[in-house]
């Protein structure tokens, strides 16, 4: 593989894991879920889900309500062959679980970031394209680490944790 492929591949990599976020913050829960394989294991918040429908069902109650934006930085691919790569990255989160912008007159006070996550996914690259095939999240900060947010809640719930 030369370089240009290489390239292509980090490129192509990195689009799928924004518009990942993208389809999150505005909560395209069916899209957010066909960016990752079928046999998808996503673990984040100490919540494992397992499959597109586990992922989408988990996406959508825990954050089908209230406004969150991700922020994401420092990402860095490691191209392993054609069909294979690794990304990591850190994604800041902006969240309210009380308010949805698209229904309030102006924008949303927040004292700033609600967490800092560091982000690792192995991608594979599928019929339909770069697929997530795996994805850990790990908190680094976070603005309470004694209040739970909705994922954590619903996983306890679920018996995901």
């Amino acid at each position: 593989m030369n370089r240009e492929e290489e390239r292509a591949i980090e490129w192509d990599c990195q689009k799928t894991m924004r518009q990942y976020y993208d389809y999150v913050d505005h909560r395209d829960f069916d899209s957010a879920a066909n960016l990752f394989t079928e046999d998808i294991d996503w673990m984040s918040h100490g919540v494992a889900l397992h499959g597109r429908k586990e992922l989408r069902d988990g996406l959508q109650a825990a954050l089908g309500e209230g406004t969150i934006r991700h922020v994401l930085s420092n990402t860095v691919v490691n191209v392993i062959d054609e069909d294979n790569a690794e990304l990591d990255e850190y994604h800041t989160l902006y969240y309210s679980a009380d308010q949805e912008y698209e229904t309030v007159d102006g924008p949303i006070a927040f004292e700033g970031p609600h967490r800092i996550i560091d982000c690792f996914a192995a991608l594979r690259r599928t019929p339909e394209g770069w697929r997530i095939a795996k994805r850990r999240a790990p908190i680094i900060f976070r603005h309470d680490p004694n209040e739970p947010v909705r994922l954590e809640t619903w996983g306890k719930k679920e018996g995901k944790t």
